[in-house]
């Protein structure tokens, strides 16, 4: 018998807890953090309590065989070592709300990713970037390929998001398939790779999906026409930077989400075609290193003595006279912690590009801070980025090519909202609900 089972990420933004178990082995998809408001970074504790701690917060699920022993057993939980089951993850992406967690599992769990999300979190890892500590036990599949734990069998299959590594799954056992999304988009550099995911999940028997834009305003998502413009794609935001490079006499400095690595890429080039050097802080430098080895990489020398990782000496070092000193030939990607660099470059610097970076928005404190200070320093903002997730038409637009025998939608706010005809049947998941799968059918459990 196969049970799917629902624990966190169904009315947020994040956290998805999802699992697939059968009578030898349970599946578990993703493992990021739930209820994140409430993560307090100026509260301190030992990072072996720290799963503890977020399991009685709700930011993580108490689940049998996932925990360490002192972890488990102060949960009331069986650990790893004792379950008798093959325990496994499968993770979508390499954004926080979907893979934070990993560094307070049981160090032997089994994660399972795509090889591009492996190489991403490596040097998230190298860079400092992970929670708590590095899960050694993972293990990269390549798109389009599958493995088998116990009776349960997954194919990684790639698709678009602002993330390297990007991929959702297909889920199967002998009673049915199951396709799950991950994060996506239609107006990112690969339209034609998410609409071949649509291709090879067609006909399963359970999709779910996430539905993040479908969480804010009403919509009747049945009644949605296709968009005649696109808005903020990559390729747009490509063209702006072009536009601006050649019409900005002074530095241009970029805050743009450092796991992008793709747009980072293709700036480097663009840049460089027109005349200046895109200038990266290493961290950055490091993430681009690991998927275009080929790119000149010009790093910022003012942020290196932080680093804790050793710099690839290949890189040319760029210091803060020379950006003074010709502002003109450079761009200057700066992540938000080293916004006070401004105040050193302000008398040089014709425009600051909000590129999808942190603050993301007015419900991060930061975001109204980033903003004052550009008031007070005078500096021109403008704001050009692109998001992550699919408008709700192409929400529907998935569903509509994919055509499952039960629509499940999660990760959003608003669930309730994302829905297709060319599905058979929707269900939205209540937390805890178990279903029964078999013969593709879905039946509540218990």
């Amino acid at each position: 018998m196969t049970k799917l089972g629902f624990y966190n990420g169904l009315r947020e933004i994040g956290g998805t807890f999802v699992v697939v178990e059968t009578d030898t082995a349970r599946c578990m998809f993703d493992f990021g953090f739930a209820n994140a408001d409430i993560i307090d970074n100026k509260v301190s504790c030992a990072p072996d309590d720290m799963a503890y701690y977020y399991v009685n917060l709700g930011i993580l699920t108490p689940m049998d065989g996932i925990y360490d022993d002192k972890t488990a057993h102060k949960l009331s939980l069986k650990s790893f070592s004792e379950d008798t089951k093959e325990n496994f993850f499968i993770i979508s992406h390499m954004h926080i709300d979907h893979m934070g967690g990993l560094g307070m599992l049981d160090k032997g769990v089994p994660v399972y990713m795509s090889s591009d999300s492996l190489k991403l979190y490596r040097a998230l890892a190298r860079t400092g970037e992970v929670e708590i500590r590095e899960h050694e036990n993972c293990i990269g599949i390549d798109y389009d390929q599958s493995f088998t734990v116990g009776d349960i069998t997954v194919k990684v299959v790639r698709i678009d998001h602002d993330v390297e590594g990007a991929c959702g799954f297909i889920i199967k056992t002998s009673d049915g398939s199951i396709c799950y999304t991950g994060d996506y988009r239609f107006h990112g550099f690969h339209r034609d790779i998410t609409e071949a995911f649509a291709d090879k999940c067609h006909g399963v028997d359970v999709m779910i999906t996430e539905g993040v834009t479908a969480s804010f305003d009403d919509i009747d998502m049945l009644s949605l026409e296709e968009p005649e413009d696109m808005g903020n794609t990559e390729e747009v935001v490509q063209e702006y930077m072009h536009d601006k490079i050649r019409e900005e006499e002074g530095l241009i400095v970029i805050n743009n989400y450092n796991r992008n690595v793709e747009r980072i890429h293709r700036l480097i080039s663009l840049c460089k075609a027109e005349g200046r050097t895109l200038v990266l802080e290493p961290v950055q430098a490091e993430y681009v290193k690991a998927f275009y080895p080929e790119d000149e990489i010009s790093v910022y020398a003012q942020n290196l003595d932080e680093c804790s990782f050793d710099i690839d000496t290949s890189w040319t070092k760029v210091t803060r006279q020379d950006l003074l000193t010709e502002p003109s030939k450079y761009v200057l990607q700066q992540d938000y912690k080293h916004v006070y660099e401004l105040i050193e470059l302000k008398d040089v610097l014709s425009l600051y590009v909000h590129m999808d970076g942190a603050p993301l928005g007015d419900y991060d404190p930061s975001y109204k801070k980033l903003h004052d200070l550009m008031e007070q320093l005078s500096i021109n903002y403008e704001h050009k980025g692109t998001g992550g997730h699919s408008r709700p038409y192409y929400i529907r637009y998935m569903i509509d090519h994919i055509e499952p025998g039960t629509l499940i939608p999660l990760h959003s706010f608003r669930p309730e909202q994302v829905m297709s005809d060319h599905a058979g049947c929707r269900i939205l998941p209540e937390y805890g609900d178990f279903y029964t799968i078999e013969n593709g059918k879905l039946e509540i459990y218990g």
